[in-house]
């Protein structure tokens, strides 16, 4: 693949991953939970910029290994961050 389109794609995931982050600053409650129990109810509790930060590195990470080695394992690792804010808004939100 051109380098060109590489970089349009790391560059738009890191960008979502950016946005998100800021997002969840301004819309999540200070601390958030990161597992949900059996029963339903949330566990694990860590503060939102720390929790935040883990899928921002995940999706980051992906997105600068793609564009230097062109991995596709790269790509699904850089978007399962992606999927990570979303089912973080998706827990904290519906509490």
């Amino acid at each position: 693949m051109r380098k060109n389109a590489r970089i349009i794609k790391s560059g738009v995931l890191v960008l979502l991953a950016i946005g998100l982050f800021i997002l969840g600053i301004i819309i999540l409650p200070e601390t958030i939970g990161l597992q949900v129990q059996l029963d339903g109810s949330m566990d694990n509790y860590v503060s939102k910029y720390l929790g935040l930060l883990i899928p921002l590195a995940i999706t980051s990470g992906g997105a600068i290994v793609y564009y230097v080695k062109e991995e596709g394992k790269a790509l699904l690792f850089s978007i399962l961050g992606l999927g990570m804010y979303i089912a973080t808004f998706f827990m904290n939100l519906l509490e």
